[in-house]
């Protein structure tokens, strides 16, 4: 009985642990979005500098260096997001073996009728002696 709610249990802490790397996944995606949102409006900038200089025949504003290098760092940002993304998807994506888990070939074998039965098992289902 207490096998079951070893799984069970198990279970559980595997379902929340997922449950949590998906929400930081989704937190990640909406830091990206926020990212996204400041490029679009240093690309606004940039682009109201440009058409100022150009209507006025003018030089580009120095500042227009300052607004390239902030978008060039928030995609930098938006690239190390999405690079945590990715590792979180392969550890959920990728089997957790539990170290619990048997493999087939380790049946327990009664001493008594020597019927083969699970490793979780704790008593013969042929005779019903108890397993090592």
């Amino acid at each position: 009985m207490s096998n079951i709610f070893d799984k069970l249990k198990s279970g559980a802490g595997k379902v929340a642990q997922e449950a949590k790397e998906a929400a930081q996944i989704k937190k990640i995606e909406l830091d990206i979005g926020g990212l996204k949102k400041q490029i679009e409006t240093q690309y606004h900038q940039l682009g109201e500098m440009t058409y100022q200089s150009s209507t006025n025949n003018t030089p580009l504003n120095p500042e227009s260096a300052n607004i390239i290098s902030k978008v060039t760092n928030l995609f930098e940002q938006i690239r190390l997001k999405e690079e945590e993304i990715k590792k979180l998807n392969t550890d959920i994506v990728e089997p957790q073996t539990p170290a619990q888990a048997p493999l087939p070939s380790q049946k327990k074998v009664c001493t008594n009728c020597g019927k083969e039965n699970d490793p979780n098992v704790k008593f013969c289902s042929e005779c019903g002696t108890k397993l090592a």
